[in-house]
């Protein structure tokens, strides 16, 4: 269940359905199947990826920019089709989803998230972790990203991170 910030009333089939976008988004990504991940953001929608020192500066640069849908089709089409890269096996863990608030353009959460990457004949390790950023709104009554700001705990990210968060 998403739990609610303190003091904001928020009905729990709405907590149910914000649950049920992120256990869905994350089982998406962890089976591999990509081509699902950009139909979980809306048409015009953001999705980053940077290190918490440059969020905490206000500034822009980060490791994954797209500020659309089709950005983000473009990509999964460069991850299956044109870049190379070693086999690997991504999981990612979502936990401490809340609900920070319900605004007009939509609704404000945070989650911690840890990404885990295992390579052939490899042990399992921590590829990142940090925070997300969501903003999240009903498009024609599916609930969807309109933002995702994947903030990384630590500077320095391994090479390797082409995948989603």
């Amino acid at each position: 269940m998403i739990a609610a910030a303190p003091g904001l009333d928020a009905a729990a089939a709405l907590r149910l359905r914000l649950a049920d976008l992120y256990a869905a988004y994350d089982s998406a990504l962890d089976e591999g199947e990509l081509e699902r991940w950009p139909d979980f953001f809306t048409e015009d929608c953001l999705y980053q990826v940077l290190p918490r020192e440059n969020y905490d500066a206000g500034l822009p640069a980060a490791l994954i920019y797209a500020e659309s849908r089709a950005m983000l089709v473009d990509r999964v089409v460069a991850l299956r089709s044109t870049m190379v890269f070693a086999p690997r096996i991504i999981r990612r863990l979502t936990g401490a989803v809340s609900l920070r608030g319900v605004e007009p353009d939509g609704l404000r959460l945070t989650a911690s998230f840890a990404l885990f990457q295992t390579m052939v004949n490899e042990p399992s390790e921590l590829l990142a972790c940090g925070r997300f950023y969501d903003r999240v709104v009903d498009d024609a009554g599916i609930l969807r990203f309109a933002e995702r700001i994947c903030v990384t705990d630590a500077t320095s990210i391994p090479t390797s991170l082409i995948y989603p968060i």
